[in-house]
């Protein structure tokens, strides 16, 4: 699902991290001094030259690029459009490739801009990773607590290929920084619950990030929540490892099951009042009591593919909902 994931993602068992080629730098400067920085990433381990100037990205691959300052050559649109609003005009003037069917990079448009670096995101973990790596070196999903969605750890590798760890460093302290504020803004939010779920009109299914350790849901917990017992010790909701963050499609019978305190949900072709027709929705302590948020694709997305820039942007968009939370009962 994009900005709810909507397609099966393999999850490969590898953890991800850095390591220098030339000795572990401990600086911008040693890094940049250095002629390649090794990475290990989904795809295996790869050897990057330090210091690409013409990169193309996709994904949160772009937000990573743009947090750090650098103004990608081209960028690859998936399934939400760009510029998301989260990118303000920092994308003004770069050309925008298509993805034909919004799941395959089209390696030959990708080509035309004769990349030195790709950046990806966990859509760039399988085929289209393969079919990249004839035209350019390729950094894709970095895969940490179970997920290839590991944007912070992408962002660090990233720091080390175009030597500027120290400016990613920075940006991830800001990005906690402005997480905790939140919460030292509301302490009520500490032991509140919340879901992410999608509604799929044409299948008359819904789904949510049914794991803990899912991007998604680290976000609540660094804001002192956690998904409602409900969830957790609901098997349905995360039997099929193979989709992303335990996001199974199940029946509509299991909805009234998902009581919390914040929600934010994604009608996947429906409106807001063809949710509140289904049965057992209104009934939910979270639409009763107001604290839902209806989502369009780009804001379920900055939550599912969440980002230092997007981040920020939902954080904004939320908190008056969050500080209404803050002063509920906890649905655990």
């Amino acid at each position: 699902m994009k900005r709810f994931k909507v397609g099966v993602i393999a999850a490969v068992s590898v953890v991800g991290f850095v390591v220098s080629a030339c000795g572990d730098a401990s600086s911008d400067g040693a890094a940049a001094a250095s002629k390649t920085v090794t990475i290990t990433q989904v795809k295996g381990v790869t050897e990057f030259p330090v210091g690409p100037t013409r990169i193309v990205a996709n994904g949160y691959g772009i937000d990573n690029l743009l947090a750090l300052g650098i103004k990608p050559v081209a960028v690859v649109e998936g399934q939400v459009s760009l510029p998301a609003p989260w990118h303000g005009n920092k994308l003004d003037g770069v050309p925008i490739i298509k993805m034909p069917d919004k799941r395959t990079i089209p390696v030959e448009e990708v080509a035309k801009y004769r990349p030195e670096l790709f950046v990806g995101d966990s859509f760039v973990v399988g085929a289209n990773y393969d079919s990249l790596t004839p035209v350019s070196k390729v950094l894709g999903g970095i895969e940490k607590d179970g997920t290839s969605s590991a944007w912070d750890t992408q962002l660090e590798a990233l720091g080390r290929i175009l030597g500027k760890e120290a400016e990613a460093a920075k940006v991830l302290a800001d990005d906690k920084a402005n997480v905790q504020a939140v919460r030292k803004r509301n302490p009520g939010l500490e032991g509140k619950s919340a879901v992410v779920a999608q509604y799929i009109a044409a299948s008359s299914t819904f789904n949510l990030v049914a794991q803990p350790a899912d991007a998604t849901n680290t976000f609540f917990a660094e804001l002192g929540m956690a998904l409602p017992r409900s969830v957790r010790e609901n098997p349905v909701f995360s039997k099929n490892p193979d989709l992303q963050g335990g996001r199974t499609p199940v029946s509509l019978e299991q909805l009234p099951t998902i009581g919390a305190n914040f929600m934010a949900i994604y009608p996947n072709g429906a409106t807001e009042a063809d949710l509140a027709r289904l049965p057992g929705y209104s009934g939910l302590p979270q639409v009763a009591n107001g604290t839902t948020l209806v989502s369009d694709l780009h804001t379920i997305v900055s939550m599912n593919q969440p980002t230092s820039l997007s981040r920020a942007w939902i954080l904004t968009k939320i908190e008056p909902l969050l500080a209404k939370v803050a002063q509920q009962a906890p649905v655990a």
